[in-house]
């Protein structure tokens, strides 16, 4: 009787234990007939995988979380799937796959509408027919239905897609983890939703008044040199991302090499990385330009950990570092580098 009591004990265990949920997507296509996908939203793994004849196909994806996965039909990535229920059913004519449309769940109907809406105020720019001022007037029509739209599905799946694919560059480290501390715990464990909340937590330690995070990168003979043996041998640091490719990064040149002209020698230094991918481009660029200053890169582009360290998403982007090693000042502009550095080097 122990033995069955035990045996009973560890299967409740494991039932308990498993969390995953299994997503059924049922379609109904008019004219297809080939190989039908569920994959993840970058296309890199396959969800689930059924074969089409007469235009109907049933697909049944597993996961914990739930997702944001692409539906793809005879190898073209037609819709984008919001797994946060099921059954989702697919329709259309795959002659029109404009109008193939998911329902089922909050998050798929809420985005057929929008896709709907986006391809009635897009047609005109694509077929060329709207004037430069009735394609002003449609970008900001589009950019303002997007805004409402994101704002009234904040609580399902689209909404949520909406926010880590785009509107989150917006909002303050604080707010993102406002938003995201908001979300049902299951859309917190979502990979897209966990890398949003490593970029806020990442950017707050990025804050004014931080310490500064050490990164070490090769420079232009392929030395090491770290961030620190920097900040240690001078009174004032600029951390600097660029890139030989960025128009503005190139705008702000002028200003750095100035301040680096009179403030060098009062012991101010420059710890430029650049987010290039071709090592002649960045160098060319260097020597081009008089940057005399410490320049390193690992030639990776935005793949490099230095940019993740500091959360950068954008560039120019550049933070100032005291002797004391805390952050001081970041995205400066023009005259303002002038102003923060003559500060700290009297």
């Amino acid at each position: 009787m122990k033995k069955i009591l035990i045996a009973v004990a560890v299967a409740l265990l494991a039932v308990g234990c498993n969390t995953t949920k299994k997503y059924v997507v049922e379609g109904s296509v008019s004219g297809l007939n080939g190989e039908v996908l569920l994959v993840d939203m970058n296309m890199a793994d396959t969800l689930a995988m059924a074969n089409s004849v007469d235009g109907t196909f049933r697909l049944e994806a597993k996961s914990e979380t739930p997702m944001f996965a692409t539906l793809m039909l005879d190898n073209e990535p037609v819709l984008p799937i919001f797994l946060d229920g099921s059954p989702i059913k697919v329709e259309g004519d795959f002659a029109a796959l404009e109008d193939i449309a998911a329902s089922g769940t909050p998050a798929n109907e809420a985005y057929a509408e929008f896709n709907a809406k986006q391809w009635e105020l897009i047609t005109p720019l694509m077929s060329g027919e709207a004037s430069e001022e009735e394609a002003v007037k449609l970008y900001a029509e589009m950019r303002q239905y997007i805004d409402e739209n994101y704002k009234a599905n904040q609580n399902n799946l689209w909404g949520v897609y909406l926010f880590v694919s785009s509107r989150f560059i917006e909002y303050t480290p604080e707010e993102i983890l406002e938003v995201v501390n908001g979300y049902p715990e299951e859309y917190r464990e979502i990979e897209e939703v966990k890398a949003i909340i490593n970029y806020a937590e990442e950017a707050l330690r990025t804050e004014v008044g931080q310490p500064y995070m050490d990164i070490t990168l090769p420079n232009v003979e392929g030395e090491e040199v770290s961030l620190k043996s920097v900040v240690e041998s001078n009174k004032i640091v600029l951390l600097d991302f660029w890139a030989s490719w960025c128009r503005p990064c190139m705008g702000e040149l002028p200003y750095l090499v100035r301040a680096y002209e009179e403030f060098h020698d009062k012991g101010f230094e420059i710890y430029g990385v650049s987010l290039d991918e071709n090592a002649e481009a960045w160098k060319s660029a260097i020597e081009k330009n008089g940057m005399k200053w410490v320049n390193v890169s690992n030639v990776t582009g935005w793949d490099t950990p230095a940019a993740r360290t500091y959360a950068v998403t954008s560039i120019p982007a550049n933070f100032l570092i005291d002797s004391e090693g805390n952050i001081v000042a970041k995205n400066l502009r023009g005259e303002q580098v002038m102003e923060a550095i003559a500060g700290a080097c009297k």
